[in-house]
């Protein structure tokens, strides 16, 4: 009888200790928490001293500074090519011979056709291509026997010979909004990461060489205007940089140092005025108007309404609407 009666109470007791640590360690914190009397430690952010930078990102397709058409003076038939893509070519340099005229029968004297500039022979592209399959396209220097449209004074209005490059500086035409613009000039350093060269590959610094004073057109009639033209310019260096790939830019815009700072999420703005939940230890916090200064999507500097050391909640404590 004693036996049951000890094992009776054994059992009672441990029941008992199961529940009381299941209602200490978890329901009563669980309900404390929801009513709001318990505030986490991993919501809690010390206010700081740090470094608040803003910057303007954007994306654009690498040009080379120096990109020189060459194209001949007469109209005639293509007689010689004396170079080959991927030469390097000194202004003045003799780089074809044209025979003036439409046919062989026209009886004029072949002329040379020089370049205007020194660098990288690369073809002329032809925008007709793209419609090509790729055994049809036309990947090489013109053939012998093309015959080229020539200009004495418009070469835009001349058949591409070929292209002189210098890759030595590099440039990459971007578009930003009308505010972005206004915070721009010429000379501000750029940092550029060449998408194809992987997420390892070194940032590389660049400048802003120029800043559109007006917007742009895409050209296309079915868009609006893209925006104003901000080209920033790379030295190419040792990178195995080709042209027309893609680049992400970033360009440094406001930055301060050693100012004192909370974390994004730990500001709380509503009707125009800014708060922060300033926690007073224990469980408890205290709503305090703040004022702010220049801020990014990971800081927030304070000039007023908190200090050095305090600490902050980065979420909302029970209670507050927002």
């Amino acid at each position: 009888m004693i036996k049951k009666i000890l094992k009776g109470t054994v059992i009672f007791l441990l029941i008992a200790g199961v529940l009381a640590g299941i209602w200490f360690y978890g329901v009563k914190p669980l309900i404390a928490k929801i009513k709001g009397d318990v505030i986490n430690l991993s919501d809690v952010a010390e206010v700081k001293k740090d470094t608040v930078e803003i910057t303007l990102k954007a994306s654009g397709t690498v040009t080379a500074k120096q990109d020189v058409k060459v194209t001949s003076k007469p109209s005639g038939i293509l007689k010689a090519v004396y170079v080959k893509e991927g030469q390097y070519v000194k202004k003045g340099q003799k780089v074809g011979l044209i025979k003036p005229g439409k046919n062989e029968f026209e009886d004029y004297k072949p002329m040379p056709i020089y370049t205007e500039a020194s660098g990288t022979v690369v073809k002329c592209i032809d925008p007709n291509n793209n419609n090509k399959d790729l055994s049809e396209r036309d990947l090489s220097l013109p053939r012998l026997g093309t015959f080229l449209n020539g200009s004495y004074d418009a070469a835009d209005n001349a058949t591409c010979f070929l292209r002189v490059v210098n890759m030595d500086t590099l440039l990459i035409p971007v578009y930003v909004s009308e505010q972005q613009v206004m915070k721009l000039k010429q000379g501000m350093p750029a940092t550029v990461k060449i998408n194809a060269l992987g997420d390892e590959a070194t940032d590389l610094q660049g400048k802003v060489s120029h800043v559109s004073t007006q917007t742009e057109k895409s050209g296309n009639r079915w868009s609006d205007s893209k925006g104003f033209l901000v080209i920033v310019e790379l030295p190419r260096g040792k990178q195995n940089i080709l042209l027309g790939v893609n680049a992400a830019v970033t360009i440094p815009v406001q930055k301060k140092e050693d100012v004192l700072v909370i974390p994004a999420n730990a500001l709380f703005e509503k009707e125009g005025k800014s708060y922060a939940f300033k926690f007073l230890g224990g469980n408890k916090s205290e709503k305090v108007e703040i004022e702010t200064g220049i801020a990014n999507d990971r800081l927030v500097e304070v000039t007023k309404g908190l200090a050095e050391n305090d600490k902050v909640l980065t979420a909302l404590p029970y209670g507050e609407s927002w």
